[in-house]
């Protein structure tokens, strides 16, 4: 497994269920990142990354939780362990979201590399 990860190289899920603002920001995924795919409607967290790995024609996938907003940023990033001990094979990347309403960073929800 490459140890050298260029985001704008996996596949990019955008994973909705009810959330108020879903076609929205989805539709703001799709402008920044044209790749980008989706799973809507699966039920339970787990089902949907299962869902989204199925799907993937990629080693690894990131998932973007439907009530979220990318940042444009966040597709130029490249994340380099090759230097770290780390195994990526049972490894998530985890980038923190930031709640618009109160400032907060949490480390759920968000974006994963899985």
């Amino acid at each position: 497994m490459t140890k050298i990860i260029d985001v704008t190289d996996i596949d990019i899920f955008y994973i909705s269920f009810d959330e108020p603002n879903m076609e929205e920001n989805y539709a703001n995924l799709k402008n920044i990142c044209p790749w980008a795919k989706r799973t809507h409607g699966v039920f339970g967290s787990d089902a949907a990354h299962k869902a989204c790995a199925e799907a993937s024609n990629t080693e690894r996938f990131i998932s973007v939780d439907g009530d979220n907003i990318v940042d444009p940023k966040f597709f130029n990033t490249v994340i380099d362990f090759s230097e770290a001990d780390v195994d990526l094979e049972r490894s998530v990347i985890s980038w923190s979201g930031v709640n618009n309403i109160n400032g907060l960073i949490y480390g759920n929800g968000g974006i994963k590399c899985w």
